[in-house]
């Protein structure tokens, strides 16, 4: 269709046919995010005795190239917006649509709400269910990134699903679809999200349905809350195998973090808990969207807790105590997982979770998993005597060990003189020996 509309754009004579061209041409590049090329599209059109609808709809369409080049597009707006009296009730609800785009590109949340809902409302008025359905996902995008609002942006991605559907919009509809089903997950409403999931494998077949970063990373959370960290470490590992914004890969990889933590896998749990604090604290673009900024903050949090869980309780507790000083809800999270980690109960259906109760879950449940297997573990060993011992066979002295888990020589030695009681011995050999085939499968 593109292909189309750009062959008979170029081969076209007629102005009014050029604008009509251009006018279904842009909104094709611009959901491509070509930006430059939907640029040239519009240098290359004479408005010049158009009517009033036509200017207005190419004005505001030059609003939302501009913003996308991150350029001034206040101007072209307010020109658009200008012939609304001009215009019919179905154009102007296209108008406004577009001078929301512009807003949304310009990250400016408050126009780009009002003017949003004054085109879902035309739209209701004037049952245009398909431009109703961008108007809602807009209305979606909006809080879902801008403002961080995400029980609007659940409200606004079931209405914008809705709506495609009635408009026959199948490819809106699977991307509204996604966007539930990714924050049923954030929610913990489970029931929903399996729902949700075997509509998309429906609609987009097994193998079309697994690409995409939230489609992954809302199965490892249905998954990892099921307590079936195999599969969920799967969807992740698939996940870090594409290219993803750092953001999202800092996510990722805290929650590969969790599962290996929930698979007793500690060493390499560590590791990827350690990285994913790293990649927590680096520093966003500018103008860093605020979803993307607690997208980011939620990968520390998830990270602290999966050091605490793999025996790193000293950091992981120490970063979630900074952690839950953080405003908003990612910093709720942090405080609940921090009580939990001294000893305290959390009630998962506390008001203020509600937005990171999926991932309160997850975490609970991996930890649980974690304990479980240490408590089958020969010898009652813990995971950190565990560590030790291992260090110890590897011929390290104990303050290397020490400078290795960024604790004190004391420390380590504590841990190893509980282990050599729990054994029943008296020195690294006899401690080594007895439980030589244990560290060889403990990882």
């Amino acid at each position: 269709m593109l292909r189309d509309l750009e062959r008979r754009f170029r081969a076209a004579v007629d102005p009014a046919q050029r604008i009509d061209l251009a006018d279904r041409l842009v909104p094709e590049l611009v959901g491509n995010s070509d930006a430059e090329r939907a640029a040239l599209v519009l240098e290359a059109v004479d408005t010049s005795g158009a009517s009033a609808e036509a200017r207005a709809r190419l004005y505001a369409l030059r609003g939302v190239v501009s913003a996308m080049l991150g350029e001034s597009h206040a101007a072209d707006v307010e020109q658009a917006l200008s012939l609304l009296p001009a215009l019919g009730g179905p154009a102007a609800a296209v108008v406004r649509q577009r001078a929301a785009v512009a807003a949304l590109h310009a990250r400016d949340a408050r126009t780009a709400e009002e003017q949003a809902l004054a085109s879902l409302a035309l739209c209701d008025r004037h049952g245009l269910s398909w431009l109703g359905a961008r108007a809602a996902a807009s209305l979606y995008g909006l809080h879902y990134h801008l403002t961080g609002d995400l029980h609007a942006a659940r409200f606004y991605a079931e209405l914008a699903t809705g709506l495609a559907g009635a408009a026959s919009d199948g490819a809106l509809r699977r991307a509204c679809l996604t966007a539930q089903f990714d924050l049923a997950c954030v929610f913990g409403d489970w029931d929903q999200a399996g729902s949700l999931r075997e509509l998309l494998r429906r609609d987009r077949g097994p193998e079309a349905y697994t690409s995409g970063t939230p489609l992954r990373v809302g199965d490892a959370l249905m998954l990892g809350s099921r307590g079936d960290f195999n599969a969920m470490r799967g969807h992740v590992e698939a996940a870090l195998a594409t290219e993803t914004d750092s953001v999202d890969r800092a996510l990722i990889v805290a929650l590969h973090a969790l599962a290996l933590a929930g698979l007793g896998l500690k060493v390499e749990g560590r590791s990827a808990a350690r990285r994913a604090l790293g990649l927590s604290n680096a520093h966003g673009r500018r103008r860093d969207l605020l979803h993307s900024t607690i997208r980011r903050r939620l990968a520390g949090v998830l990270g602290a807790w999966a050091s605490v869980i793999v025996g790193d309780t000293y950091h992981g507790s120490r970063a979630l105590t900074v952690r839950g000083k953080w405003p908003g809800s990612t910093g709720v999270l942090a405080a609940a997982l921090c009580a939990e980690a001294r000893g305290a109960s959390v009630d998962v259906q506390n008001r203020s979770l509600t937005q990171v109760r999926g991932y309160l879950i997850l975490a609970r449940t991996a930890r649980q998993s974690a304990l479980a297997l240490e408590a089958a573990t020969p010898y009652a060993l813990t995971t950190t005597e565990l560590d030790v011992l291992r260090g110890v066979a590897e011929g390290k002295t104990n303050s290397a060990i020490a400078g290795e888990r960024g604790v004190s020589r004391n420390a380590v030695e504590r841990r190893l003189m509980s282990a050599y009681a729990k054994l029943e011995v008296k020195t690294r050999g006899e401690a080594i020996a007895k439980v030589s085939s244990l560290l060889h499968s403990y990882r």
